[in-house]
């Protein structure tokens, strides 16, 4: 069968835009060495109750942090009252800072708690609604009547959407009242921790996707500090590896990694090979089985070996590319009128996921580079459109290079779809 009725379920199987939750966790999550999450679970189970700790968690975009994360935040339901707080679809992509994530962390503290059952005490309710008033309603009148905290929380909620700096006005000093909000906030977590007898944990996500500059200068700032509880950020990976970043990282706790899944091994200097690293692939290939064994026996063997073996090493080993491919292919499939995804079909499924990639000619020395040492430098470039910038730190936003670890140490390596523009580039300039 060829037809939609037979591809449409393997597709739907393959969302990239959706970390694994629930039941799919349950399902489809395969176990990964490099995962941070036994180890956070262990280090806050060791951390001083009245010393909260706040770590830091990096890789690149779609590495598979969020559903990482959603198994600490399961692992840790019993022992912690346990915040999620999603600044991707709270605030504004392009107009965020530390004061709209600050905010957003007290407010989601507040309505958690009250989910779990815990009553505000009157005396802190009022005094939460004071301060945040004050950066709610500075230009604006309240609506009348006596203001509570869910119609505050709504208009803040707009708020936080469209971002403090469009809203507030000139004459209001943000920075005074946030600490008042933090401080607000942190008495609410002493007396909630004090009568649940449980501790908070805030998972804090959706950082990572946020633009390097964006993301240096809100983490710099001592706000996301301040909050006495336990936190885990998710941070950009180009952050992660930036010296602009080694003095404000000493603030946080830890930094954890999460790192791609080798499709290719390093040698013992940790340099790029094109050996296979057939382990890693095969962690890739139990990705793709898992959900194909939902189907039942018609789509066991939906994937000829060659072709699973090619998109998985395409994917560079990011889960999401991995994904993306694998539905990419089905679409291919259905197009052909084919009953499986065999090796033309999978090489065409690349061809179409290599045009979402840009590379600027600036980058090639550096890819250069990369893929010969495995290590990163500082190269810097004057960009038309972000000014002077660090050239790897690009390279990691986008995924043009791809972070790895090994028994030799941390390494880095081309994206393997890009191999082939690095193979022409080198060819050009060799003549």
């Amino acid at each position: 069968m060829s037809d939609i009725r037979f591809w449409k379920p393997a597709r739907q199987l393959f969302r990239h835009d959706e970390p694994l939750m629930n039941e799919e966790l349950r399902d489809f999550y395969v176990c990964r060495e490099d995962s941070p999450v036994n180890e956070l679970v262990n280090l806050l189970e060791m951390d001083n109750d009245n010393d909260p700790a706040q770590y830091l968690v990096a890789g690149h975009r779609g590495g598979g942090k969020t559903t990482e994360l959603r198994r600490l935040e399961q692992k840790c339901a019993q022992d912690f009252t346990v915040v999620w707080v999603d600044t991707d679809t709270a605030l504004d992509r392009f107009n965020i800072g530390h004061a709209e994530v600050a905010v957003l962390i007290g407010m989601q503290v507040v309505q958690r708690l009250a989910d779990a059952g815990w009553k505000l005490p009157k005396k802190l309710e009022k005094e939460l609604l004071e301060s945040l008033k004050k950066i709610t309603y500075q230009d604006k009148v309240t609506g009348g009547g006596e203001l509570q905290l869910p119609k505050l929380f709504q208009d803040l909620g707009m708020l936080l959407k469209v971002g403090f700096g469009r809203e507030t006005t000139r004459t209001l000093e943000v920075k005074p009242v946030l600490g008042e909000i933090i401080n607000k906030v942190n008495e609410i977590i002493a007396a909630a921790q004090k009568d649940t007898k449980k501790n908070l944990l805030v998972i804090v996500d959706g950082l990572d996707r946020k633009e390097y500059s964006i993301a240096l200068e809100m983490f710099s700032s001592s706000l996301l500090t301040d909050l006495k509880c336990h936190i885990v950020y998710v941070i950009p990976i180009a952050l992660r590896y930036s010296p602009s970043f080694k003095n404000p990282m000493e603030s946080f706790t830890k930094c954890l990694d999460l790192s791609n899944i080798a499709v290719f091994k390093c040698d013992e200097m940790a340099r790029p090979t094109t050996n296979p690293d057939r382990v890693g692939r095969h962690i890739l290939k139990e990705v793709v089985q898992k959900r194909l064994a939902k189907l039942g026996n018609a789509y066991a063997n939906l994937l000829e070996p060659e072709a699973m073996d090619l998109l998985c090493e395409k994917s560079g080993g990011v889960m999401r590319e991995l994904v993306r491919l694998v539905r990419t292919a089905c679409e291919v499939g259905l197009n052909k009128q084919a009953s499986k995804i065999d090796r033309p079909i999978a090489e065409e499924a690349v061809r179409e996921e290599h045009r979402t990639y840009t590379i600027e000619d600036y980058h090639f020395p550096e890819l250069e580079k990369v893929h010969k040492d495995g290590r990163l430098s500082s190269n810097e470039f004057d960009s038309p459109k972000h000014g002077r910038i660090v050239i790897c730190n690009e390279l990691l936003h986008y995924k043009l290079v791809l972070g790895y670890e090994g028994k030799h140490g941390r390494w880095f390596d081309v994206n393997p779809m890009l191999w082939g523009d690095l193979e022409r580039w080198q060819q050009t300039n060799s003549q």
